[in-house]
């Protein structure tokens, strides 16, 4: 029998049609939130982190437009960093350094313009919210720190809302800093990869310091988790082989529950195994890093294996659509073979420090400290012109 997708187990490991929507919006209106105060108020731009000259370019470009506030991430991340910075607003105590410089820093506002500053606010608080309590992915989808995520989300939203009411200072600001993110963006060099990486790259969260050598056998799952779990990888794609050896159900049930979703057989055939293919194009090696980041995350909150994989793998699917390389089965591979194996590691690029997937052994190897990622090296990039070139042609 397949599960109900109304089921409130699947609470927190995807993201709902509607959510989706709401990032998408909640992309839109904030930005043209800080494209307006920019307008108003250029002294704002060491604030919000973006001139409004970077923010009217984004315009220009249609379809990269539509792809940047499409993403499951948001494009603002909050002026507050800091447990105690939220701490100071809920409980009215005295302001940290972090409150008192973004009150120094914020240019006198007339009364039109603290309307829409408390509105937009208030907008970007409710988003904050929502996706904290519908995401175990919420800490980098928001662009935070899992310390501040597991705080806010144990405050009640009113509690949060009186915080801010009285708060004459923005409490977003753009999400993306980075020179090269404006200048391939300007160019047209902006692909999902890229856009993939500059999210990964702001986020604080450390995936190459997190722990991943949790157990892919004996999960010990109740009956009633396992056929959970089975639906929802089988909906995502995974084999039947691959279901049934990750949750040790017969191969005879999960084949059967492959046909009643998607009214085909299985695919046969030898399954993913080899580690040189993750390093065969750079779009590859950037979707591997992105579902094993997202994956090492999601195990952070405490989700157990296959509802943190089902989680990534859930973002995978929504931030890449038809250009994702990396299959569920080929997902599972990677994750499964970096709990198990020192093929193959993360380890930081020397120039952005953003954490990515290294080889660690033959026929490849790669020195961490002498590791460019591939935005760094420009090869994603090249990458995005090639192929925009062979489709028009």
């Amino acid at each position: 029998m397949i599960i109900s997708q109304s089921s409130n187990t699947f609470n927190g490991l995807k993201l709902s049609r509607m959510t989706q929507d709401r990032i998408r919006s909640a992309n839109y209106y904030l930005t043209d939130f800080l494209t307006e105060a920019l307008g108003s108020h250029r002294d704002f731009e060491l604030t919000l982190r973006v001139s409004k000259k970077n923010l009217d370019s984004i315009r220009t470009n249609e379809a990269a437009y539509r792809d940047l506030m499409g993403t499951p991430f948001l494009v603002v991340t909050p002026t507050l960093t800091e447990v105690n910075d939220w701490k100071s607003l809920t409980d009215h105590t005295t302001s940290t350094l972090a409150i008192d410089k973004l009150r120094k820093d914020t240019p006198r506002l007339n009364g039109q313009d603290q309307i829409r500053l408390f509105y937009n606010n208030r907008q970007y608080l409710w988003m904050l919210v929502e996706l904290l309590h519908t995401s175990v992915l919420a800490a980098p989808l928001l662009g935070i720190s899992q310390e501040l995520a597991d705080h806010l989300r144990k405050v009640p939203q009113h509690v949060l809302d009186l915080g801010i009411a009285q708060v004459e200072f923005p409490i977003f600001r753009w999400r993306i800093y980075s020179k090269l993110f404006w200048t391939e963006y300007q160019s047209d060099r902006i692909s999902p990869e890229a856009l993939a990486h500059y999210f990964l790259a702001s986020t604080p969260i450390r995936a190459d310091r997190l722990e991943h050598k949790h157990s892919w056998s004996n999960l010990r799952l109740h009956r009633y988790q396992s056929k959970f779990y089975s639906e929802m990888l089988i909906r995502q794609h995974c084999r039947a082989s691959t279901v049934g050896s990750l949750l040790a159900i017969s191969l005879t049930t999960s084949r059967r529950l492959y046909m009643d979703i998607h009214g085909v057989s299985s695919p046969s055939g030898k399954v993913p195994s080899s580690l040189n293919w993750y390093f065969e194009a750079p779009t590859y090696r950037q979707q591997a890093t992105m579902m094993v980041s997202l994956y090492r995350m999601a195990l952070a909150t405490g989700s157990n294996v296959p509802a943190a994989f089902i989680a990534a793998f859930d973002i995978m699917q929504s931030l890449f659509g038809s250009d994702l390389k990396l299959t569920a089965d080929r997902a599972c591979h990677i994750c499964r073979a970096m709990a198990s194996s020192a093929e193959v590691e993360l380890a930081p690029c020397r120039i952005c420090s953003t954490p990515y997937l290294i080889a660690n052994t033959g026929p490849r190897i790669e020195l961490s400290h002498n590791f460019a990622c591939p935005s760094c090296s420009a090869s994603l990039s090249h990458q995005t012109v090639a192929k925009r070139k062979r489709r028009d042609k």
